[in-house]
């Protein structure tokens, strides 16, 4: 409003400049301002009681939980070596493959947009990104290959003597009483400009207060990563386990083998390392006053994270000149690691770098165009099934991960499951065609709904029919479906 009465006063200024005088403006700036800085001492005000509430909350007994473990991700047996074709093309007829069940793969998105924190600023990976300042004393650091800069105010902040009610309530009043929320803003602006997810600015937080406080694995970095989350308005709690403390938070998404307790009907999932089911965890009920954000394991943009680049050559062994010099940042694979199993769904909805669309998608679409959509289709499927050598998660890491597609790029090898996620890629970014997945009992495969008529095995979904391309059925065309799942019904997963 005051803001509106301020514009209104300039434009009839400009067009009566003897009715209004210079000095009438610079009084309705100053009331303005004034405006501005009662509303931030409110806002200040409303945290400072919201911290001085919680403070009091912390000193009372906290509440004995046993802890438990979310299962494994479920191990898919795959065959050890990929299935080959014998013989040169398709044989007999087509074959209509049973639908199990059709489910629909939701977009998995960050509980916090970047409309919250801010105006998003448009950020190009190759373009030199400066790092967050803050203030004239300021910590530099490195994560995951970007580089960040905060104030050092709150440096050495935290001193715990001990972890009971009172000691940790104690450490939250001292931390409330310091220049907080410029740090806060600076680590809500990192995570705009370089496109965090959730879970990646709980990583954030932890690493800017192992900055601060020069400690890694302490009670101390814990309670100030706890405290930084809470002033963002993520839903975490302390926990005492043992002679340590410990992060828990809150998220909607399933997160496998990790340890994990129930609060009033809300999951909260422990940060760090797993402990054995049944360990007594000692936390308290009520959440921070401004926290309301749980978790979320998805993405709306990939994180801007880089680092060294890693490069890879790859051919098509049908096709030889449908070749990729492929590029990939290993600071993004490195948080890729970091990261815990989740559903499939959080892969398949993930966004993939700009420079895997530069080095990958745009030099595929080169190479195929003008060609007809049935031609594009096989070459990008021999080029999945050839260029990429085949082994089993099991083999390769010793228990089931899902590949982001930026990962097919660093790993020496991949599987069906990988293999089918990156297919269904480039068919969506490149023919711009509707792909579903098929989820067999121990296989994923993909069809694609061409839109015309093409032969071929092929499964019905919703009245539309979707023609079998298997990128793991090595010298497979577009139409061919493994001979062993021509009998199995399969599960289907929409986009």
């Amino acid at each position: 409003m005051m803001i509106r009465k301020i514009l209104c006063f300039c434009s009839l200024g400009l067009l009566f400049p003897q009715a209004f005088q210079a000095q009438d403006i610079a009084t309705e700036m100053r009331e303005f301002d004034e405006f501005v800085k009662q509303q931030q001492k409110e806002f200040s005000d409303f945290v400072s009681e919201q911290n001085r509430e919680f403070i009091q909350f912390l000193k009372e007994n906290w509440k004995s939980y046993n802890s438990e473990q979310t299962e494994n991700r479920p191990k898919r047996p795959e065959p050890v070596n990929p299935v080959k074709v014998d013989g040169k093309g398709p044989s007999g007829k087509p074959v209509q493959i049973n639908v199990d069940v059709v489910q629909k793969v939701p977009v998995v998105t960050p509980s916090v947009t970047f409309s919250e924190l801010g105006e998003k600023k448009p950020v190009k990976e190759e373009d030199d990104i400066p790092p967050i300042l803050t203030e004239k004393e300021s910590l530099s650091f490195d994560f995951y290959g970007m580089p960040c800069r905060i104030g050092s105010s709150m440096r050495e902040s935290v001193h715990l003597i001990g972890i009971s009610e009172k000691e940790v309530a104690a450490g939250w009043e001292s931390l409330s009483k310091k220049d907080y929320q410029s740090l806060v803003d600076a680590c809500e602006s990192i995570k705009n400009v370089y496109r965090l997810n959730d879970y990646a600015y709980l990583s954030l937080a932890q690493k800017v207060a192992e900055e601060l406080l020069n400690q890694k694995n302490t009670n101390n970095v814990v309670l100030l990563q706890a405290f930084i989350l809470c002033q963002s308005g993520y839903k975490v709690k302390l926990a005492r386990i043992g002679d340590e403390l410990g992060l828990l938070y809150a998220s909607k998404d399933l997160i496998y083998a990790t340890t994990y307790l129930t609060v009033d009907g809300e999951n909260y999932y422990k940060w760090g390392k797993r402990l054995a089911t049944g360990t007594s965890i000692y936390t308290y009920r009520k959440d921070f006053a401004g926290s309301k954000y749980r978790v979320s394991m998805g993405f709306s943009e990939r994180p801007g994270f880089m680092g060294r680049m890693i490069t890879k050559s790859l051919r098509s062994k049908k096709y030889p000149n449908v070749r990729v010099t492929s590029q990939v940042y290993e600071g993004l694979i490195d948080f890729y690691k970091d990261y815990p199993q989740c559903d499939l769904s959080v892969y398949v909805s993930a966004p993939v770098s700009e420079i895997v669309w530069e080095s990958v998608t745009n030099a595929l679409d080169g190479m195929v165009k003008g060609k007809s959509k049935i031609v594009t289709a096989n070459m990008l499927i021999d080029f999945v099934q050839t260029a990429f050598p085949y082994r089993t998660d099991t083999e390769q890491f010793g228990y089931e991960k899902p590949f982001f597609v930026d990962e097919i790029f660093y790993y020496p090898y991949c599987d069906c499951e990988d293999r089918a996620i990156f297919y269904a890629y480039l068919v969506r970014s490149i023919l711009g065609l509707d792909v579903v997945l098929l989820d067999y009992p121990n296989h994923i495969a993909t069809a694609v709904c061409f839109g015309e008529q093409v032969e071929g095995d092929y499964v019905m979904v919703n009245g539309k029919k979707y023609i079998i391309c298997d990128p793991t059925y090595i010298g497979a065309s577009v139409g061919m479906a493994m001979p062993q799942f021509k009998s199995v019904s399969a599960k289907v997963l929409m986009f």
